[in-house]
């Protein structure tokens, strides 16, 4: 069957909630990516930012789980792979359908606003090249998560940076590739003072 990759977010979130709807009392992390496609790295970088920023996060180890797995899309896009692979015992976690469908509900509304606001442009930034150094950032920004995730809200900024490079990529939007160069300087930045200076 062939693979229909996300072309907004409005479309990732439906993609979502129909991996949850089909799944079960629980979804795994397996059958969410079957779902929306092993050769989508935008998508899939638009989830696990999302994801960081709704209530799955608030499940004690989900940020960390989730930046893992952000952590992994990245370094395949930075090497140029062609589709995703994750470890089999990533792909069994799971969680409950209904509670990713709430972040569905939750997400909606926002999402119809940013897909207005979202449109090709400054494409020279989502080239190949462009792509890697994508890549490599969000690999460092996946990396803030973890050490953030006992600190109230503080995965929050790492989180927005690797959805809104997902959503740059899947839309082709140069200008989103920026802020989320000036987000993830944030994010790094706040990883800094948490543990070093504060």
């Amino acid at each position: 069957m062939a693979e229909h990759a996300a072309q907004d977010l409005e479309d990732l979130l439906y993609e979502l909630d129909k991996a949850a709807e089909d799944s079960g009392p629980k979804v795994s992390v397996g059958e969410i990516m079957e779902t929306i496609g092993r050769r989508s790295f935008g998508p899939l970088l638009l989830l696990g930012g999302l994801l960081g920023m709704t209530p799955v996060a608030a499940i004690p180890t989900a940020p960390t789980i989730i930046a893992t797995i952000t952590l992994l899309v990245s370094v395949q896009l930075l090497f140029g792979r062609d589709s995703i692979w994750i470890p089999r015992f990533l792909e069994k976690l799971s969680v409950k359908a209904e509670r990713v469908k709430k972040t569905v509900r939750v997400s909606e509304k926002p999402a119809r606003v940013v897909d207005k606001l979202v449109k090709p442009r400054l494409q020279a930034l989502t080239k190949p090249m462009a792509d890697r150094v994508v890549a490599l950032v969000c690999i460092l920004v996946a990396l803030c998560v973890p050490p953030l995730e006992l600190l109230p809200f503080a995965a929050f900024i790492p989180s927005l940076a690797i959805a809104t490079f997902g959503l740059g990529l899947i839309a082709r939007d140069g200008l989103l590739v920026l802020i989320a160069f000036v987000i993830s300087t944030s994010a790094l930045g706040l990883i800094v003072w948490k543990l070093f200076l504060s």
